[in-house]
Formats: structure tokens, sequence, C-alpha cells
């Protein structure tokens, strides 16, 4: 009897611990969001005064701040820009990377564990390697400031590939063969079978590909030099530069602008998210 009440008091504290950690973390990554929306939704100066307060307060002053970015700078157009960047990006991804896992993990032909290999040694390359390779290539191709030029060089997804091979490894062989059996070409196979049975996959990997796109400050910032092919990302680098002499509430709204598109798909898309990653490290 007295063990049973030593594993359940154990118990409840363990429980009691995990939900202190884990509401400790939540507001260490809630509060700089919420610090944002306070900043720009509120008269200025007022959240950074000597007696700050730690809520909105004028619903109109921060719309006022929103106009006026969208108003004096050329924010609306960065924000069509990365739109356009981040759907072709995902569109390219997606059509590359499940295209390649359909032949790594359905079939075999000389130098696949190899070619595979080397695909996830590219995993394990930093970004900052590839980039002045990737920009000579870009520039002697004539896709400088061009969307061709943002886009291309990050169709090729490494770890869209690996993750796409670990489900389409799951798909049984006896299905494949049922199709050719009943006629269907090796492109049908792919469209008709492998894709249906990979949905839950390719949405992750689109939202996961949309983050990243959206928040991709290095190569935008290297390909597009001109003003007029500016992505979000570099407009808010311009704020938060020392030199631009802004107001601490006018970079927060143009910070708050960039966050909105990947918060929505994250809170929206989150449960997607977990399970599709999850499910990529149990299959195969």
């Amino acid at each position: 009897m007295t063990t049973i009440k030593r594993t359940g008091s154990s118990d409840l504290v363990w429980l009691i611990l995990k939900f202190t950690v884990a509401i400790l973390i939540a507001l260490i990554a809630v509060f700089p969001i919420w610090w944002m929306i306070n900043v720009v939704f509120a008269h200025p100066g007022e959240p950074v005064s000597l007696n700050p307060r730690l809520w909105p307060t004028s619903l109109s002053a921060g719309v006022s701040k929103i106009q006026a970015i969208f108003a004096e700078t050329g924010y609306l157009r960065a924000y069509g820009i990365s739109i356009a960047y981040s759907v072709l990006t995902i569109a390219g991804v997606l059509t590359v990377a499940s295209l390649a896992a359909f032949e790594f993990s359905l079939f075999d032909f000389p130098g696949r564990r190899l070619l595979f290999g080397v695909v996830l040694l590219a995993l394990m390359v930093p970004t900052a390697v590839t980039i002045i390779p990737t920009y000579l290539i870009t520039s002697r191709l004539g896709w400088i400031n061009t969307m061709q030029g943002l886009v291309v060089p990050g169709v090729a997804s490494a770890f869209g590939l690996f993750m796409l091979v670990q489900f389409m490894r799951a798909i049984p062989k006896d299905m494949i063969e049922a199709a050719r059996l009943d006629g269907a070409s090796h492109l049908q196979i792919y469209w008709f079978v492998a894709l249906p049975l990979c949905r839950n996959a390719l949405v992750t990997l689109a939202i996961l590909t949309f983050i990243q796109a959206w928040g991709n400050y290095m190569w935008p910032l290297i390909i597009s030099t001109q003003t007029d092919m500016y992505t979000v990302g570099q407009v808010v680098g311009l704020f938060n530069s020392p030199l631009s002499h802004n107001t601490v509430d006018t970079v927060m709204t143009a910070n708050l602008l960039a966050a909105i598109p990947p918060l929505l798909f994250f809170l929206i898309f989150q449960r997607k998210i977990v399970e599709g990653v999850a499910m990529s490290g149990t299959k195969g």
C-alpha cells in the first residue's frame, strides 16, 4: 500500500513538473509575439514608457501604423513577390521531390543507393558553403533580379526527398504491380497510385516549404538587388537597419506584417505538420 502511494505521488509530481515546464516554454515562445502586437496597437511610445502596459490600448493607432507602412513603402509589392516566390517554390519542391522519391523508394536502378547517399550527404552541408557556386551559376544564366533566380535554386530539396521517400517506401509493391497489370504507365502509377497515398506528406512538405521560403532572407538578399524585386524579408531588414532611424512602433509594425502569414499557416496546419514529421520518422 505504501509503495502504491509513493508511486501515485511521484507520478503527480512528475505531471505537475511537465505542465510547469510546458507552460514556461509556451510563455517564452508567445511573449515576444504578444509584445509585438502590444507595441503596434498602442499609442506611440506608450509600451516602452516608464510605466509600460502589457496589453494593447488603441486599435485605431495600430491600423494607422499599418496603413502608413503600406502607403509609404513598397510593402504590398514585397508581399506579392514573397507570395509568388513561396507558391512557385512549393510547386517546384513538390514536383521534383515527389518524382525523385517515387523512383528512389519503389524501383531499383543502378547507383540508387549511392545517389540517395549523396542526397543525405547534402543535408549535412551548410547552406553557406553552396551560396557562392549557386550565385555564380545563377549569374551566368542571367537570372539576377528575376523570379526564376529566386525560385529555381531552392527547388531541389534534399529534406523533401528524404521525407517523401519514407512515406513511399510504405506503399505495397503489390499495388504497383497490380496497376502495371491493368495497363497503367509509369507516369500513371505515379499520378494515380503514389501521390494519393502520400497526400498527408505532400501537405506537410508544402507547409514547411512555405515557412522556409517566406522566412528566407539570405538568398533573396543576394539575388534581388533591385527594390522592385525585394521580398518581405528584405523590406523588414531595411526597417531593422541601424541607419533607418525608424521608431520602435514602426519597426514592430513591419515585423508583425511579415510574421502574420507563417503564423496563420502554422496555427491552421500545426497538427498536420507534427503528424507528417512524426510519420516521416517511423515509415519504412
